[in-house]
């Protein structure tokens, strides 16, 4: 398992790493759309080419992708997104816009709690034993190097959200998502910090 830089010759590569985790969520859609999904998550978190990695296999295949950002980092996806949004039907439209509002939603809320010094990890998912480690090894060596204070992340119901208690994360703050209000009420997001240090490795 080599880590490299991920560029932006690998969304296609990576996509079906993405599709894989959310497919889910999206399994009575047509797979053209679910991919679609699984590319728009990648490129909407692909804001700071300096702090993304992939794990690429003897296979050549990527098992894991690791992103982060600082406060003021923005991916530009608007040409990516029109271009994209035109192919799809009004329900598909409506579902795609769901997700895209919520996480504008929630990373306004994150970076509200951020300053300059401190960083977000906006996208890590990994399909192999091993290969998250490798990635969030290398990912905070590049933090420590840059002296970096904080770490921060976002989770939700969704997601096993009750492991970053339990491995040196504080919570900061938790609300309601207002986007997805009518979709899935109650639906609940966190917001974790932990200190950047060569223990937290």
């Amino acid at each position: 398992m080599k880590i490299e830089k991920f560029t932006n010759n690998d969304f296609a590569k990576a996509a079906p790493l993405a599709a894989g985790a959310w497919g889910d969520f999206y399994a009575d859609e047509r797979q053209w759309f679910i991919d679609a999904v699984a590319e728009y998550i990648l490129r909407y978190n692909y804001s700071n080419p300096l702090l993304a990695l992939k794990a690429v296999g003897d296979d050549g295949v990527i098992h894991g992708v690791l992103f982060a950002n600082f406060h003021d980092d923005k991916a530009d996806v608007s040409q990516w997104r029109e271009n994209i949004e035109s192919q799809m039907t009004d329900h598909e439209l409506e579902r795609f816009r769901l997700l895209a509002d919520y996480m504008l939603e929630v990373d306004g809320k994150t970076v509200q709690c951020m300053s300059d010094g401190e960083v977000k990890l906006s996208l890590f998912i990994s399909n192999q034993k091993g290969c998250g480690k490798l990635l969030l090894q290398e990912m905070m060596d590049e933090f420590l190097h840059r002296d970096l204070r904080h770490l921060y992340l976002w989770t939700d119901t969704s997601c096993t959200h009750e492991y970053y208690p339990q491995h040196g994360f504080t919570l900061v703050g938790q609300f309601l998502s207002e986007v997805y209000d009518s979709y899935a009420p109650g639906y609940t997001t966190y917001i974790y910090k932990k200190g950047i240090s060569s223990e937290s490795k």
